[in-house]
């Protein structure tokens, strides 16, 4: 059987199987849900950064999902950091392993996708150094034990809308306890990323303000646009998945997009410690689509 490799325990999320599943627990804990979520929820999107930064808001749109209904699998839409994607790069047999153990492949809906469109293909290569789907997986084991995956890489390309738009589609007519995840963080702004909003809490208000410009195209559901406004104002490494996010949940029949929670790592470190001056911000947001 293909098993990939927990290449970022030790490093994003913790590399014991009692310590990751301690703090898994402990995130998912500490994210508290709003009362009025709707009813259905059909995916979320939710950032990659190393938990200490980002689990929290990560957990959040889990938690919701887990809240709204019962899930068997996950289709979790990740980015590019590599620049290798092309296509929509589907991990289509085997399992992915954490900590925990092992995470099934859902086979019977990758094969399924995989015939539903030509702008998928089966490369689980693609994921060999990708972390943006592997630091979801322990915290989905945890809310799911049995739940299956299929990852999918997603290229920011116009191909990402059509790719969720036909996953979307395949799921809505014979999948009905399949979600969708979209793993993507906002603005990179500060430090080794560069500083063209200033330096200090000047540069820090900027990128929020350049994450606000993308949060409301998620939040108008505007797949189309995602990956457009990303090159524009870089305010996503992960506009592909963004918009196959948006794209899939539409089609399965979501009218709505709910903002969980916005914050920063600017404002993560300020709060963890306080005497910290490093200016660097990244963006994350929790959201789910019901």
């Amino acid at each position: 059987m293909n098993v990939r490799p927990s290449l970022r325990a030790g490093s994003f999320y913790d590399a014991t199987p009692e310590k990751c599943r301690q703090h898994a627990e402990n995130l998912l804990a500490e994210a508290d849900l709003p009362d009025d979520l709707p009813s259905r929820l059909y995916g979320g999107l939710v950032p990659h950064a190393g938990w200490v930064f980002s689990g929290r808001v990560a957990a959040k749109t889990l938690k919701a999902l887990a809240a709204a209904g019962d899930v068997g699998t996950l289709v979790v839409f990740g980015a590019d950091h590599t620049g290798s994607v092309r296509l929509g790069e589907v991990y289509d047999s085997g399992a992915w392993n954490t900590p925990l153990g092992d995470a099934e492949i859902d086979e019977k809906l990758a094969a399924a996708l995989l015939q539903a469109a030509e702008c998928l293909r089966a490369n689980p290569d693609a994921h060999a150094y990708e972390h943006s789907i592997e630091v979801q997986v322990p915290l989905i084991q945890v809310l799911w034990p049995e739940a299956k995956l299929v990852p999918v890489a997603v290229p920011p390309t116009a191909l990402a809308a059509e790719m969720g738009r036909a996953i979307g589609k395949t799921i809505r007519e014979g999948f009905p306890r399949v979600r969708v995840l979209g793993s993507t963080d906002l603005t990179h702004h500060g430090g080794h990323f560069g500083s063209p909003g200033g330096r200090g809490k000047a540069g820090v208000d900027w990128a929020v303000e350049n994450d606000r410009r993308m949060l409301d195209i998620v939040k108008a559901m505007q797949a189309e646009m995602v990956v457009p406004e990303a090159e524009k104002r870089m305010n996503a490494c992960g506009a592909g998945a963004i918009a196959a996010s948006i794209a899939a949940c539409k089609e399965m029949g979501a009218a709505r997009a709910v903002v969980l929670e916005y914050t920063n790592s600017y404002q993560v470190m300020r709060e963890t410690y306080p005497g910290n001056l490093d200016d660097t911000t990244v963006g994350y947001a929790s959201v789910v689509f019901g």
